[in-house]
């Protein structure tokens, strides 16, 4: 009896410490507690802003560039018109995962 009771012992103390490991492990790489947390990786949101912009029929004309951190995205660059400059920023705040747009665009002046 006190072998069954031991063993049960170990399991319960191996089984704890795992847990504190992973718990460790998260909170030393941020990278892995943001994913843990639903957010999407900076790259990721970065790609899929300027897959969309640059795809867009109507941003047609449009200089990019565009830098993500912490789900924060900075689009920079040179559109058209007015038109095109709130397109831009509608399209990437749609980004599932961008939590804020910060618009460095400028609008060119009519040739």
């Amino acid at each position: 009896m006190s072998n069954r009771k031991g063993i049960a012992a170990t399991v319960l103390v191996f089984g704890l410490l795992a847990g504190l490991g992973f718990t460790a492990f998260a909170t030393d790489n941020p990278q892995a507690a943001a994913l843990s947390a639903g957010e999407v990786p900076d790259a990721t949101l970065n790609d899929r802003v300027e897959t969309l912009l640059r795809t867009d029929i109507g941003l047609a004309g449009g200089q990019f560039r565009v830098q993500t951190k912490a789900g924060i995205v900075t689009l920079a660059g040179s559109v058209p018109d007015e038109h095109a400059l709130r397109r831009a920023l509608d399209l990437a705040s749609s980004v599932k995962g961008v939590r804020e747009i910060r618009n460095s665009m400028v609008v060119e002046s009519p040739k």
